[in-house]
């Protein structure tokens, strides 16, 4: 049995399909028709939704509402979450200052994306209320995934923009929130170490559990953000014999820094990395701002991207470049995995049955070591990458020390490009030593062609992120 908050009341959820999504559940049991469902990939943001988890906060330091998409999220992952939706933004005396932006600025033509677009708004609202107002820019990026094919976005904007004048209702549900009601109480201990829904969903609370777990059910599926297992679910139709949610293992979730390194749990979500990512590798806090969109990076995790092993992943290449070693745990206890060695073929890992991804450790740069990461794909927002590319350029004096380079989407894994960087090593760090370098990648990579690029394409963007990363590093001008 699993317990979740909808819309301000617990419930415990016991005879149910094991494999049902949230939004399934908010529309078949809760009859929460106005929440809709689009894509079902986690793409458009109609089915938008409001998740609270404890522990989680705003920049004021009340709960923060995370926009999530309830068309691939497992119902069973939410357990121990809060989920608001519509009903409790407004009130009988007023609406939610999302809502009446969006009738007066005309914000909503045929409706269907409106109440995702409304929970978009309301979880900006909330969590930068006494912040200073939000810019244009800020508004697109938050809202990056949320699709309308109606408006043209312009009225959608401004009423993002003009919504900040108002107060949320104080009779409204959600303005508990502001009032300091508790939905988590921090002293209620832990029931059981393993939660089931139907023996075939378990939520372990500890590694210890987790180990238990597997050794009884060595190829159950783990659910980490689910953002890609999700699809399986609503594209595929699959239906999972066993799911091990990792979410409540709060060891997997911990950063953790010392002098030389930094210690990211698997569990450890895009937006929860990001002011990590601002403050020791600001080249990753701007790839990770375009990763998807909102709503997948609330839930989507570091660890899951890796252990998904996609070769159009947007975080191995960076790992790799990075040299991270993975700390991996399982019925055969605890064992390291240099990232070089992780990835052995499509969709292939070292991961061995029982095995699972605890967390991952990277070095800090030195003040020698340069970092920067390219993504290029057809759209900028919530699109999947084409060419990746992440490298570190270690100096010593006016000389490349050391290079590594590493690719994704040019190759059935994501990898380290060492042509380029055994022609780097050694050289001055001037931009003509990029350009020779460059014209390595030829020779190093096959690519294939999809509906993202051709071949010939992924070969000339390679190709020109190795100057662009030259002209970035070296300060040359055209």
């Amino acid at each position: 049995m699993i317990e979740i908050n909808i819309n301000g009341k617990w419930q415990q959820v016991s005879q149910i399909d094991p494999n049902m999504t949230l939004l399934g559940y908010l529309r078949t049991i809760e009859g929460q028709n106005e929440i809709k469902e689009g894509c079902a990939s986690g793409d458009c943001g109609a089915c938008t939704v409001l998740m609270i988890e404890d522990g989680k906060e705003a920049s004021d330091g009340r709960l923060a509402l995370q926009p999530i998409n309830s068309c691939i999220t497992l119902l069973a992952s939410m357990h121990k979450r809060a989920v608001y939706t519509l009903p409790t933004l407004s009130s009988q005396s007023d609406l939610h200052p999302a809502q009446k932006a969006m009738i007066e600025c005309h914000g909503s033509q045929c409706g269907f994306c409106t109440p995702g677009f409304v929970h978009s708004m309301a979880a900006m609202h909330h969590n930068h209320e006494n912040d200073v107002a939000l810019s244009e820019e800020e508004i697109t990026e938050e809202l990056a995934g949320n699709l309308c094919r109606c408006t043209g976005y312009r009225p959608i904007i401004e009423a993002a923009m003009k919504m900040q004048q108002y107060q949320v209702p104080k009779d409204a549900r959600i303005a508990e929130l502001d009032s300091g009601v508790k939905i988590f109480d921090p002293v209620e201990p832990t029931r059981e170490s393993i939660v089931s829904l139907n023996e075939r969903v378990f939520i372990p609370e500890t590694l210890e559990a987790l180990n238990q777990l597997l050794k009884q059910y060595p190829d159950a599926t783990l659910w980490a953000g689910g953002t890609d297992l999700g699809l399986e679910l609503t594209q595929a139709y699959k239906q999972f014999d066993h799911i091990i949610c990792l979410h409540r293992i709060a060891q997997m979730s911990e950063i953790q820094q010392s002098k030389r390194t930094i210690e990211i749990g698997a569990m450890v979500t895009y937006n929860q990395a990001q002011s990590l990512f601002e403050s020791e590798f600001p080249s990753m806090a701007q790839l990770n701002k375009r990763i998807a969109a909102t709503q997948i990076r609330n839930l989507g995790t570091l660890g899951g991207n890796i252990a998904n092993a996609s070769p159009i992943g947007d975080t191995p290449p960076v790992f790799l470049a990075l040299q991270a070693v993975l700390k991996v745990d399982g019925v055969n206890g605890p064992r390291n995995i240099a990232i070089d060695d992780f990835f052995q073929g499509y969709k292939q890992t070292a991961l061995e049955k029982g095995e699972y991804l605890a967390s991952i450790e990277v070095p800090k740069l030195n003040a020698n070591e340069h970092f920067v990461t390219f993504k290029v794909s057809k759209r900028k927002d919530d699109d999947i990458s084409s060419v990746l590319m992440a490298a570190k350029i270690t100096t010593k004096g006016d000389e490349i020390e050391t290079a590594k380079v590493a690719f994704g989407g040019m190759d059935a894994i994501p990898r380290r490009c060492v042509e380029v960087e055994q022609a780097l090593q050694g050289k001055s760090f001037a931009l003509s030593s990029f350009e020779v370098a460059a014209e390595k990648i030829s020779d190093s990579f096959s690519p294939m062609s999809d509906v993202r690029a051709t071949a010939q394409y992924r070969l000339d963007v390679a190709t020109n992120l190795i100057i662009k990363m030259g002209l970035e590093l070296t300060g040359a001008a055209l």
